[in-house]
């Protein structure tokens, strides 16, 4: 399977340098990307008294790429990101790491703001749950969405998103309780990037 995603992902840079080869419209480019994401369940008063116990608790990273097509104050904006993401469940701390692949498309305001939103793509690649866990359906695909601000200077820019799954995962309390609950992934990414 990790050869089959590092194809993938290999095909999709090749790709991507083909369409920088043929670009003709001024803002387009190939671009890099990295940043911190904070992953919350969903259970905003939960989540938010564990911010204050532990910072650092939910706070996980990304890196990757992008090829931004630009037209006037239009663009098309597909990114190719590995995530690793980690949050409190309330029974134990979840952490997962997948590839992830937004499509944004966008529009500059004044030059130097952007706003964004699109679908957005997520393989995942491996889960790490608590052992009094179960989880009901380990699905490797999930879709979402992302929307948010940008600030871009030249080459470099500063995007502020928030991102939500819509598929539910479901948790079990095993041999116990059988107590259910369900959560959506949910993130707020800030990222740096640097548009070639």
């Amino acid at each position: 399977m990790r050869k089959f995603v590092q194809v993938i992902f290999t095909i999709g840079i090749v790709f991507l340098f083909a369409i920088e080869g043929n670009a003709q419209r001024k803002g387009s480019g190939l671009g890099v990307k990295a940043g911190m994401n904070y992953n919350t369940s969903g259970k905003y008063f939960k989540d938010a008294g564990s911010i204050w116990d532990d910072p650092g608790a939910s706070t996980g990273y990304q890196v990757g790429a992008f090829y931004k097509l630009a037209s006037y104050d239009i663009f098309l904006r597909p990114e190719m990101l590995y995530t690793h993401s980690k949050f409190e469940s309330g029974l134990g701390q979840v952490k997962y790491n997948r590839l992830d692949a937004p499509v944004m498309v966008g529009f500059h305001l004044f030059k130097v703001f952007s706003i964004v939103g699109g679908p957005s793509f997520h393989y995942s690649l491996n889960e790490e749950y608590p052992e009094v866990l179960e989880i009901e359906s380990a699905q490797k695909i999930d879709f979402g969405y992302q929307f948010g601000l940008g600030l871009n200077v030249g080459p470099v820019g500063l995007d502020l998103r928030y991102e939500r799954v819509f598929n539910d995962q479901k948790l079990t309390l095993d041999r116990v309780l059988k107590r259910e609950d369900s959560f959506k992934s949910e993130q707020v990414i800030l990222a740096l990037s640097f548009q070639f």
